[in-house]
C-alpha cells in the first residue's frame, strides 16, 4: 500500500519514541481494541508494527460502543480506533486518553444478492424502498454504523417525504453481541441474507474485499454522493498507553486503502466539547 504523511508534530514524535523503543514495551506488548469494520486493516498494521519493531500487539475487535465501554469498565488498552469520532472524543473529554484524532472516512454500500443490485448508485434508494424489503441495519447508539444508517434515513426522508418512516419500519436490526455463536459464513449480516431474515443490508463500503472472499454473488452499490453521512474514524492512544502506542498509532498513515479511506491525521488534546458521540442524546 502506498505510503501518505502524517502531520508533522505527530511524527517526530513517533519517530523519537521509536529511536529508542523500551524494553518494558517489548516484554508487555500492546493492546489495541477497534471497530469490527477495521479489523482487516488494524490486525494488518499490527502485524507490520510487530515485524518492524519485536513489540506483540494484541487487537480485539467489536461493535466500537461496546469497545469504549470496556475501556471505561478499566480494561487496559493502549489504543482504540472507533468508527466514529465521537467514541476516541469522549475518551479524552473524561481523561482516559490523551490524544485523538480524525484519521480516515468511509462510506455507506448497499449489500444485495446480485440478482437484485441496482445498477448503480442512482438506483440504490429506489431498491431500498421497494414493497416489503426488509433491510438489514446495525444496532444504532451500540454499532456507529446504525447511527450513521439513521442518518441516511433522515436524508432520503428528505429527499422523498413520508419515506423515512416506511424504511424504519421495514429495518431488521442486526447485532452480533459479546458471547453471540460465531457468524456460519464468517458473517452475521451475510447469515441474515442467506437465512432470509433481510433482504439486503446497509454495510460499509470499506467491507467489499471481505464480502467478495465470503461470497460471490453479492454485489455492494455506494449510494449517491448527495446521501453521504461522512462516516469518520476516530483514533485515541490512552492517558496510561504504554512506550510504542504513539508509533503504533501512527501506523495508520500506511495503512490506507481497505478499512477506511485515509484523510488526514489530526491531533486534538482538548477536543471540541459540542462534539457528540454517536448514539449520545444531544
Amino acid at each position: 500500500m502506498k505510503s501518505i504523511p502524517a502531520v508533522a508534530g505527530l511524527v517526530v514524535l513517533a519517530l523519537a519514541v521509536c529511536a529508542e523503543m523500551p524494553t518494558r514495551a517489548q516484554d508487555e506488548g500492546l493492546v489495541l481494541y477497534g471497530a469490527g469494520s477495521l479489523r482487516e486493516a488494524m490486525t494488518e498494521m499490527a502485524a507490520a508494527f510487530t515485524r518492524r519493531h519485536g513489540i506483540a500487539v494484541r487487537t480485539q475487535f467489536a461493535a466500537s460502543g461496546r469497545m469504549r465501554e470496556r475501556i471505561e469498565a478499566g480494561e487496559r488498552v493502549d489504543v482504540f480506533a472507533s468508527a466514529d469520532i465521537g467514541h476516541a472524543a469522549k475518551l479524552v473529554a473524561d481523561g482516559r486518553a490523551s490524544v485523538m484524532a480524525m484519521f480516515a472516512r468511509n462510506d455507506l454500500c448497499l449489500l444485495v444478492p446480485a440478482a437484485r443490485s441496482a445498477a448503480s448508485s442512482a438506483g440504490v434508494v429506489d431498491a431500498l424502498m421497494k414493497d416489503g424489503v426488509r433491510t438489514g441495519v446495525s444496532p444504532a447508539r451500540i454499532d456507529p454504523l446504525g447511527d450513521y444508517t439513521m442518518q441516511l434515513f433522515d436524508l432520503i426522508e428528505r429527499q422523498r417525504p413520508g419515506s423515512g418512516q416506511s424504511l424504519r419500519s421495514r429495518a431488521v436490526t442486526l447485532d452480533n453481541p459479546p458471547g453471540a455463536p460465531a457468524p456460519q459464513s464468517g458473517d452475521y449480516y451475510l447469515d441474515a441474507l442467506r437465512a432470509g431474515r433481510v433482504d439486503l443490508a446497509i454495510v460499509y463500503c470499506s467491507g467489499r474485499a471481505r464480502f467478495a472472499a465470503l461470497a460471490s454473488d453479492l454485489v455492494l452499490t455506494p449510494f449517491p454522493a448527495d446521501l453521504a453521512v461522512g462516516p469518520q474514524c476516530g483514533l485515541a492512544v490512552m492517558d496510561k498507553a504504554r512506550p510504542g502506542a504513539t508509533p503504533l498509532a501512527t501506523g495508520w498513515a500506511r495503512f490506507d486503502g481497505y478499512a477506511c479511506r485515509y484523510i488526514q491525521m489530526t491531533i486534538s488534546r482538548n477536543p471540541e466539547p459540542n462534539v457528540p458521540f454517536m448514539g449520545e442524546d444531544r
